[in-house]
């Protein structure tokens, strides 16, 4: 035969239904055909085996013939029935290219007959050889006609590790380089393209500026400048400020000032202060526990009463600013507990000291004294408030010093008709609460108020009991003082 067409190879896109597939070309036997099947998003690709993948029919016929898949027919009598399902799915190219081996199978024999036939088909084979060749130089690199002088690539001990470029004269070089390959980023692949420098500022976000010279806080990430571009030597402490030589250099400046509040920290019972990291200095508040109201005993008489005096509310002291700025600092923190008020004719008790201690400065906040008592007594009568307490300061000189703050006094009254009312003192406020209110005995069958009330919020003092003649039920308490509390304001 003539061999008039120069096609090799043909290729289709499965559709995982599609089983036979054409080819247009002459083989001369069924292991003459390749057929790949290549994964398209990934480019991988596969080479099948011939009877087990497929099957071949036509081989000799000039016009081809075609390739059969196998898979599950529901017959298994069928030449292609296979219980896997070989076909192309979607997704996939298959490729059927035809590979001549390089030999030469035609045996002459002397003194025959001119063997057209075998001639022809030898003369067949050398064609599709060098169709074949074709094939694989068009997918091969090329030089331009013009280039009279082949290129050999450098030896394989020059080019080990080393990237294939180019040198002045397009010659191939080896050019060092890494073995490690990154992929591109699609930003990177953006970049890369960019057809000039417009374009490469607009992707780096840089928008239109003519030069990098006059980049402003928009254009540039925080972190990425360093002392070394600001014109600054070393690093400074923790804390400084950079500010400006006047000479176009910077320093860096100890902060001497208290700036930006930056935290509070509250203590209700007793601990360690330890300052947040980026405070430098501190006003700390202290509040002392408010003292318990005094009690008071039920009469013998009619016409006696029992009272007592409200509990002082505890002392306050507020600081000036005290450095903090240590990278150890740390200072002791007691709370004062609340006093007890008095259960019958008993006194209330103290309020206990809050105190802020860091090893040098001390500042002490007294609780309130308890409230007194008095019973069995007739108008008029008083149970008198307990002195106050004074608050003690160690090497500082806090902005306010505020002793326990009194309370008021109980009294026993009488009244026109002759009878006594008795009336417990109010509790002591304090600068975060107020003092409980005192009892009230204005007659014997309703002991509803003889009670003292608790002090509220912070540092308050008890309120003082009540009791008027002879009372079924016995003795009244006084109200509880509330507990202390310390307060600190940390700023830059």
């Amino acid at each position: 035969m003539t061999v008039s067409s120069t096609t090799t190879k043909v290729s289709y896109s499965g559709d995982g239904t599609t089983s036979a597939f054409a080819y247009s070309f002459k083989i001369f036997n069924d292991s003459d055909l390749v057929v790949i099947v290549r994964t398209d998003s990934t480019g991988a690709e596969v080479t099948k085996t011939l009877n087990t993948d497929y099957l071949v029919s036509n081989a000799g016929e000039s016009d081809g013939g075609t390739v059969t898949f196998k898979f599950d027919t529901g017959n298994s009598g069928d030449s292609n029935y296979d219980t896997t399902d070989r076909r192309p799915q979607s997704g996939e190219t298959v490729l059927l290219k035809r590979v001549m081996t390089l030999t030469q199978n035609t045996d002459y024999t002397p003194n025959d007959s001119f063997p057209a036939a075998a001639h022809e088909e030898a003369l067949d084979k050398l064609t599709f050889i060098q169709q074949q060749q074709q094939e694989e130089i068009d997918r091969s690199f090329k030089f331009a006609q013009t280039d009279v002088d082949a290129q050999d690539l450098p030896a394989s001990a020059e080019r080990a590790n080393k990237y294939l470029g180019f040198n002045s004269e397009g010659n191939a070089i080896a050019v060092d380089g890494t073995t490690n390959a990154t992929t591109i980023s699609t930003f990177g692949a953006t970049l890369v393209d960019d057809a000039n420098a417009s374009a490469a500022r607009t992707t780096l976000g840089l928008g239109s500026l003519a030069t990098l010279s006059t980049v402003g806080s928009s254009q540039i990430d925080a972190n990425s400048v360093t002392a070394s571009e600001l014109n600054i030597s070393g690093n400074g402490t923790s804390g400084q400020a950079i500010t400006s030589d006047g000479d176009g250099s910077f320093s860096y400046t100890n902060l001497t000032f208290a700036g930006r509040l930056i935290n509070i920290q509250s203590f209700t019972s007793s601990g360690t202060y330890t300052p947040n990291a980026s405070a430098l200095q501190a006003l700390v508040y202290v509040q002392g526990a408010g003292g318990g109201g005094g009690g008071a005993d039920s009469d013998t008489d009619s016409n006696q009463g029992g009272v007592g005096s409200g509990g002082n509310g505890g002392g306050y002291i507020q600081s000036a600013f005290i450095d903090v700025s240590a990278g150890s600092y740390s200072s002791t923190i007691t709370i004062g507990a609340g006093g007890a008020g008095g259960a019958g004719a008993a006194a209330g008790t103290n309020g206990g000291d809050s105190v802020y201690n860091d090893g040098t400065i001390s500042l002490t906040a007294k609780g309130g004294t308890g409230g007194t008592t008095t019973s069995d007594k007739i108008a008029p009568d008083v149970a008198r408030v307990a002195d106050s307490q004074t608050n003690t300061v160690s090497n500082h000189t806090p902005i306010l010093n505020i002793g326990s703050n009194p309370a008021e006094n109980g009294t026993i009254m009488e009244s026109t008709s002759g009878s006594n009312f008795s009336s417990g003192g109010k509790g002591g406020n304090s600068f975060f609460g107020y003092g409980g209110r005192g009892g009230k005995a204005r007659t014997t069958s309703d002991t509803s108020d003889y009670a003292g009330g608790d002090g509220v919020g912070f540092g308050s003092g008890g309120g003082g009991a009540a009791t008027r003649g002879a009372v079924s039920g016995g003795s009244f308490p006084a109200g509880d003082g509330t507990g202390g509390i310390i307060i600190i304001y940390e700023y830059t």
